[in-house]
């Protein structure tokens, strides 16, 4: 196996297991599924169902995997990238802490709307065709961007 494939695996597995360490967080520090929480929301119109989360969420995962691994091969603007992704991706899992443990809504907006300007941010900067992995990561942090604005104004 080629050393790219194992890095790309690699970081793959690492924010696999990161997020979804995030979720079962939420369920050790409430007792209760994410799922069980999310039933008890007033959503908006365009709510999807809650079993769509988790698959959407690994094929999001592996793009972000793959794309970080392909970070050592940027030749310009290269500390800023790495800024711009490891900053993202950090506050991405802690956004399921902040959202769904702790309830607090407010900050969990302001979180998401931070990662959606990061990762506009990296598509800008990123002259490498490989940004286009991020571009469904992106729309759907903007349709998670709409519901946690929902959830906020209606709950």
């Amino acid at each position: 196996m080629k050393k790219k494939s194992v890095k790309a695996i690699a970081f793959i597995a690492v924010i696999l297991i990161l997020g979804t360490l995030s979720s079962f967080s939420v369920e050790w520090i409430r007792g209760i599924s994410i799922g069980n929480i999310y039933d008890t929301f007033n959503l908006p119109p365009l709510a999807p169902p809650k079993w769509l989360f988790g698959p959407a969420w690994v094929l999001l995962y592996i793009l972000l995997g793959i794309y970080c691994a392909n970070l050592n091969f940027v030749k310009n603007n290269r500390h800023e990238l790495y800024t711009y992704m490891y900053v993202q991706l950090g506050l991405n899992i802690f956004w399921t802490v902040v959202f769904f443990s702790l309830s607090n809504f407010l900050l969990a907006t302001i979180m998401i709307v931070i990662m959606d300007i990061l990762v506009i941010a990296i598509i800008f900067v990123d002259r490498r065709r490989i940004k286009l992995l991020l571009v469904p990561y992106l729309l759907w942090l903007l349709f998670a961007t709409y519901l946690s604005i929902s959830v906020l104004i209606l709950n």
